[in-house]
């Protein structure tokens, strides 16, 4: 029996054997709900989409990423159906989004609200509309040739902290599983309304992540640690001293006096989780945390 819900299908064409598994998904999704878009003619404009209930993202992680920026703000629940190599956030698989799509379709629990970062960058060479959706994390990281650099953090108007090393990170929960994992910083409960402040290979033992609450904003900075030789004339604002990375996705040069305003977005991200998953599972299966080493033992020592 048909399902009177709107579906959006968007499939990462790019992906191995995507098309074939597209058209299969499509066909299907139109005999069991409505289906009022997809790309799988060409180009979707994911700021124009029609009114629907649901977008079902056919890719991975980093397409879901993505589309909930490119939805720009618009709360559409998103349905992760992996085909990418991780998929922790793409929980999915086809056979599973059959098995449970009567569910999906009505079951409002299993849609999670995420926060966003809204990072609005602010610079002399920059409009002042320059702003951005970040969903898992905004790094700034070290421009050519990769040399240590300062990156400036306050809390509002409460300086926290200077860190010199490869960079920062300021994560979501969403993203804590991801780049800030790598680097040293702790995991977050993907519901809490919270964000994490990373160093990437600090040059102090003292700076360690913070978990930080998003009701006052976070002003990241990069700060200039060379000096102009005598004589020179100070050129500091027209140089590149860092990278900001949106997501791994979207970069942005950042000047010394250029700072990036860090606020939570109003609009929240929406995913739908598998009923058979939940987080702390999720991990377990996916990152294999929590899980005890595989000890070898001698018998005969053992029974000794």
């Amino acid at each position: 029996m048909k399902i009177d819900k709107k579906v959006i299908l968007l499939v990462n064409l790019e992906k191995t054997h995507a098309r074939d598994q597209g058209r299969e998904l499509l066909d299907w999704l139109g005999r069991h709900a409505v289906v009022v878009g997809h790309n799988m003619g060409g180009t979707l404009d994911l700021a124009t989409l029609p009114e629907a209930d649901f977008l079902v993202v056919l890719g991975g992680d980093g397409t879901i990423l993505s589309s909930a920026r490119g939805l720009q703000g618009r709360e559409l629940p998103i349905i992760g159906v992996n085909i990418g190599k991780l998929g922790f956030l793409a929980e999915f698989s086809i056979d599973e989004l059959k098995e449970h799509f009567r569910q999906i379709m009505s079951d409002q629990t299993l849609v999670t609200r995420r926060i966003m970062l809204r990072c609005h960058f602010l610079g002399s060479d920059r409009p002042d509309d320059y702003k951005v959706f970040a969903v898992n994390e905004l790094a700034v990281i070290a421009d050519p040739p990769f040399r240590m650099i300062e990156v400036s953090v306050s809390i509002a108007d409460e300086h926290l902290a200077l860190c010199m090393g490869d960079g920062l990170i300021v994560s979501t929960p969403t993203g804590s599983t991801a780049y800030n994992l790598s680097a040293g910083g702790p995991i977050l409960m993907s519901t809490l309304t919270s964000a994490v402040i990373t160093p990437m290979a600090a040059h102090s033992l003292t700076f360690r992540p913070v978990v930080v609450d998003l009701d006052k904003p976070i002003i990241v900075q990069c700060r200039d640690n060379r000096h102009p030789k005598a004589g020179e004339a100070d050129k500091t604002d027209q140089v590149n001293f860092g990278i900001a990375a949106i997501d791994g996705q979207v970069t942005a040069p950042l000047k010394s006096q250029d700072k990036i305003v860090i606020t939570r977005a109003e609009p929240r991200f929406l995913l739908v989780r598998n009923p058979r998953q939940g987080q702390w599972r999720l991990l377990n299966t996916k990152l294999h945390w929590g899980k005890l080493p595989k000890y070898s033992f001698n018998e005969g020592i053992r029974n000794q």
